[in-house]
């Protein structure tokens, strides 16, 4: 019996990603063998109190609320510190929203507490151990040895913090750790008993230094990766090089016996994100903990030293989203850093990487009106991971078109106009779904910030990781649409990070008008007359308008100026692209090599000694990072002067200023000097 597709129907969800991730990640923890029980269910929530006139009741209502033992919710202890706080402290930062990050067990509805909080957005459901001990807060982190000096901090993927370039020799010749804090998060708390969150392990300064006084930085890690992650996924500090250590490198690295380095006396703040979060590149899972992570930065920078800048490097990214500064966790990792400014007067900036996926086949423009447009996905084999493909009308009226979908096979699903929060399904005989399209509801984040309804379309692997599980046919998948003005479709990112346990391949857009020569890679890989288009290619999490926030793109020095190039500087060829519809271009670029053929940049491997190449927008991510740092005067100054600019908080030595002719350079090229890490 053939596959079939259902007619529309209502759904309950709230985001269609975690929708469709949660029912393949179902399926399989039911297929052997068995996934182990480790507690109840709960999902990351991130709520706002309802506004009260007594807004201290609104403060002990939440807190009574998570510390009840029968109560479906729970806080992590980082939160819950900060909570309680404001409730003991009612006048210190008042004027922060009440806005906090709750766990809610699996089932209990979006209403159950609307009198005293609406959720604002949820995450990927984890196990918790509530029978378990609950972890008691971690220690305070010791103040700035070097007042004045910019804190630099990192969200990222493993984090080699016992590198040596991210400590300073002492008189007695030990080096001593300039972490002030590092949160390892987990999605499950395997440590017994937990250390300062439910969420991983909290390291402060005394803890590093510990294991640096070990003197064997290998077995440190597996020591915690065991502990942290048994057996259930890559240990990221276990490989020759980490993403996470290179990009900090790149941001903070120092000689730790070289007094002349500014950089030696910079405190560092770090969160690894939980590594199968970082598996999952659609970001499912890791947007929750990217909102978790800075929240806590923040307040430990304020007792790291309250004036200095902080300045926070984000190298993550995804593909698709409505890239309008409206995809939650852009939305409000802008709006914790601005209003962190504006009420403490801590100067903060967000480094974020543009994206690495020009001419990659990932975004195509519509216009299809009265007629049908059909566009190629093509799905590839041996996917153990879901595709995902998004469709966003620019004028807001994604309830005038229709979408269809037609399988490798040809079942087509027709044509059909679905009215928000429904879905249809491609289902085999026995009811398993095999492909999904959403229509998702607008979702109002504030008065002024709205999610705008949109399709998204879903795909099960065309791999499966046990046997029986239901899959999706790999080939060309025909994407139709009818009705509306412009209609964009952009796939979401699904490739492979090294050692994850699920191996995704990136899907892609194809269309027999697609491509035309590229003279910089001598390759047909340029767009041509049809739908593809390199506009819009660029990192979804990266067009909140926020005077804090910073992206960058990836310049290469050439050996003369062009045409295509400011000076002697081009963009990378993988550097993203913006959009006339989201943001134009990155803030500014920043070098990472030579020629078409540059390795990348030079910087620390994981263990102490060693030195590895990466290229990428991270890379230049991490640069700019480094520049802003030693720009923080500058920015200090810029934080009471509402005319200042973003190019203003760079040092104008490191600045090549000219009129772009490429918008892929953002505003300028940051220019810093080259530098080798010590071996």
């Amino acid at each position: 019996m053939a596959h079939v597709w259902t007619a529309p129907r209502g759904h309950a969800f709230r985001d269609a990603y975690l929708d469709w991730s949660r029912l393949i990640g179902m399926r399989r923890d039911m297929l052997p063998p068995a996934r182990p029980d480790r507690g109840t269910e709960y999902a990351p929530v991130f709520v706002r109190l309802v506004p009260s006139a007594d807004v201290v009741a609104a403060r002990s209502g939440l807190r009574d609320l998570v510390e009840d033992g029968e109560s479906p919710f729970l806080m992590d202890a980082v939160e819950l510190t900060a909570l309680k706080a404001r409730i003991d402290r009612p006048q210190d930062l008042s004027d922060l929203p009440d806005e906090y990050m709750v766990f809610r067990r699996v089932g209990t509805p979006d209403g159950a507490q609307a009198a005293l909080f609406e959720v604002l957005d949820s995450g990927m459901p984890v196990q918790i151990d509530t029978a378990g001990p609950l972890p008691d807060p971690s220690a305070p982190v010791p103040p700035s040895p070097h007042p004045g000096q910019p804190i630099v901090a990192i969200l990222d993927d493993g984090i080699g913090f016992l590198n040596a370039r991210f400590c300073r020799t002492g008189a007695d010749g030990l080096r001593r750790t300039r972490f002030h804090g590092l949160w390892l998060q987990a999605l499950e708390q395997h440590d017994t008993p937990p250390k300062g969150t439910l969420a991983g392990r909290i390291l402060g300064t005394e803890d590093i230094n510990g294991l640096l006084e070990d003197g064997d930085e290998r077995a440190s890690y597996a020591a915690l990766n065991s502990a942290l992650y048994p057996g259930q996924t890559r240990d990221e500090t276990g490989f020759g090089t980490t993403h996470g250590t290179h990009v900090l490198d790149l941001a903070a690295g120092a000689d730790p016996a070289d007094a002349n380095d500014p950089a030696r006396n910079w405190p560092l703040l770090g969160v690894q994100l939980p590594p199968e979060s970082i598996d999952d590149t659609s970001g499912t899972w890791f947007e929750s903990y990217l909102v978790m992570g800075l929240r806590w930065i923040l307040r430990q920078a304020r007792q790291v030293d309250a004036t200095a800048p902080v300045i926070v490097n984000i190298s993550l990214g995804v593909l698709a989203g409505p890239k309008d500064g409206t995809r939650f966790v852009e939305y409000q990792m802008a709006r914790e850093a601005r209003h962190w400014e504006q009420v403490t007067g801590q100067p903060v900036r967000l480094v974020w990487a543009f994206g690495n996926s020009y001419r990659s086949s990932q975004v195509a423009c519509c216009r299809p009106g009265s007629t049908t447009q059909d566009i190629a996905w093509r799905v590839q084999p041996d996917d153990e991971t879901a595709s995902f493909l998004e469709i966003h009308c620019r004028d807001g009226a994604s309830t005038g078109i229709a979408v269809g979908l037609t399988t490798p096979e040809g079942v087509f699903s027709g044509l059909t106009a679905l009215q928000p929060g429904e879905i249809r399904s491609l289902e085999r005989p026995d009811g398993a779904a095999l492909a999904r399209l959403y229509h998702v509801p607008a979702h109002r984040l504030d008065a002024d910030a709205e999610c705008a309804a949109h399709y998204v379309l879903a795909l099960a692997p065309t791999r499966g990781q046990k046997a029986g599980e239901p899959l999706a046919p790999s080939g060309a998948w025909t994407v139709s649409v009818k009705g509306g003005g412009d209609v964009w479709l952009q796939v979401q990112r699904d490739d492979a990070i090294r050692g994850s346990e699920a191996r995704g391949r990136q899907s892609y857009l194809d269309h027999p008008a697609a491509y035309d020569w590229d003279p910089l890679r001598a390759a047909y890989i340029a767009p041509g007359a049809g739908p593809i288009t390199d506009e819009g290619c660029h990192n979804a999490l990266v067009t909140a308008a926020c005077r804090q926030l910073f992206c960058v793109g990836a310049a290469q020095r050439t050996a003369h100026a062009s045409g295509q190039s400011i000076g002697n500087f081009r963009p990378a060829a993988y550097s993203g692209q913006g959009a006339s519809w989201s943001v134009p271009g990155p803030t500014v670029a920043t070098v990472i090599g030579v020629g078409a053929f540059a390795g990348g940049v030079r910087a620390a491997g994981t263990l102490s000694g060693s030195t590895r190449r990466l290229s990428g927008t991270s890379a230049a991510a991490g640069r700019l990072t480094r520049a802003l740092a030693l720009s923080a005067d500058r920015i200090t100054a810029n934080a009471t002067d509402p005319a200042s600019t973003k190019l203003d908080d760079i040092n104008p030595a490191f600045l090549v200023l000219t009129e772009t002719p490429d918008a892929r350079l953002g505003e300028a090229v940051v220019d810093l000097p080259d530098r080798l890490p010590a071996c």
